[in-house]
């Protein structure tokens, strides 16, 4: 008889464990913001193609919550900072030049009115059955939201202001 799986939920839509990490970081004050951009160095001779692989909400009184695009950009999903080391070593070694860059984004106007303020919620969508898709999410700061989702043609993450 084979084991069951622990966590059912289907690959579209958030873990248990994910959904623990949202729960944990509701009511923490926002300290700061990371992009984490893969950067497509392919090309010696054009500017190179980058996306948001990465996002990184470093709070006051929690750990931080590390968010990605996933291996697929097919979806978001909750990660740990040393997948984010392994996949940058892997980068590095394969094309022999670093290929994800951390950029400090806590500073942008985007995230402005964000910083210092509790993240009241992480709002969520659910399907049918009621579970929770991992295709988007609303970062809830009070009167400043944002919505998180996996870009709809191309790869990784875009951030934008939700009202």
């Amino acid at each position: 008889m084979e084991p069951q799986d622990p966590n059912p939920a289907p690959p579209e839509c958030f873990q248990l464990a994910e959904l623990e990490a949202f729960q944990a970081s509701e009511g923490a004050i926002l300290a700061d913001v990371n992009y984490y951009l893969w950067l497509n160095l392919n090309d010696a001779e054009g500017m190179p193609y980058r996306f948001l692989y990465f996002l990184e909400l470093l709070f006051e009184n929690a750990d931080p919550l590390l968010l990605s695009s996933g291996e697929d950009s097919t979806a978001l999903q909750v990660s740990q900072a040393d997948t984010l080391v392994k996949t940058a070593d892997a980068l590095h070694k394969l094309h022999g030049k670093i290929s994800i860059q951390r950029v400090n984004a806590g500073a942008l106007p985007i995230w402005l009115p964000a910083i210092g303020k509790p993240l009241e919620a992480i709002r969520l969508t659910k399907n049918e059955q009621g579970l929770y898709l991992n295709d988007a999410l609303l970062l809830d700061f009070g009167e400043h939201q944002l919505l998180l989702e996996v870009h709809p043609e191309k790869e990784g993450l875009l951030v934008g202001v939700y009202r």
